[in-house]
């Protein structure tokens, strides 16, 4: 017997208990059927001779799926959130125009604070870094220092700079 045919048995005998583990995990059953269909396109890439415990293996990837998803949409903040609303600010790009004209706010207000640094040296480095798209090695030629000189000269302005963010919300 071939390891796609006996991946493919093993997946099909097992489905409907990775769905309920999987909706059991996440809440959803949509999000647990697409875990699941998820599993089983990396599942039926592998020798399933080379695995010990199949089932075992396949519950813990629909484990990490789960927990990788769930993750993902706290980080976007869309978790708990249904689609419509999820996707409303999204679906043609734009921004809102009180968030355009808070995010041109608190941009000048960085800026302001980089132009305001003491050290010139922290103030070209940060506009070479972020604004210039240099790199380290090609800001410390460029200044004549170290490469941890710039990298704390950079480091020590954003912190001013995200103290300034946060000031400014």
């Amino acid at each position: 017997m071939n390891s796609k045919r006996t991946s493919l048995e093993l997946y099909q005998t097992h489905r409907a208990s990775l769905l309920s583990y999987a909706a059991r995990l996440s809440g959803d059953h949509t999000v647990a059927e697409d875990i699941v269909q998820d599993v089983w396109l990396l599942f039926s890439r592998q020798q399933v001779e080379m695995i010990a415990a199949p089932l075992n293996y396949l519950r813990t990837m629909v484990r990490h799926l789960v927990i990788t998803r769930m993750r993902r949409l706290g980080r976007e903040g869309t978790l708990g959130t249904d689609f419509e609303t999820a996707t409303a600010a999204i679906i043609d790009g734009q921004v809102s125009p009180e968030e355009n004209v808070a995010s041109r706010e608190a941009m000048k207000r960085i800026v302001d604070a980089i132009a305001a640094m003491p050290d010139p040296r922290q103030r070209q480095a940060i506009h070479m870094y972020h604004f210039e798209g240099m790199k380290l090695r090609e800001i410390a030629a460029h200044l004549g220092l170290s490469l941890t000189r710039v990298h704390g000269l950079i480091e020590d302005g954003m912190v001013i700079c995200d103290r300034v963010r946060k000031e400014g919300q």
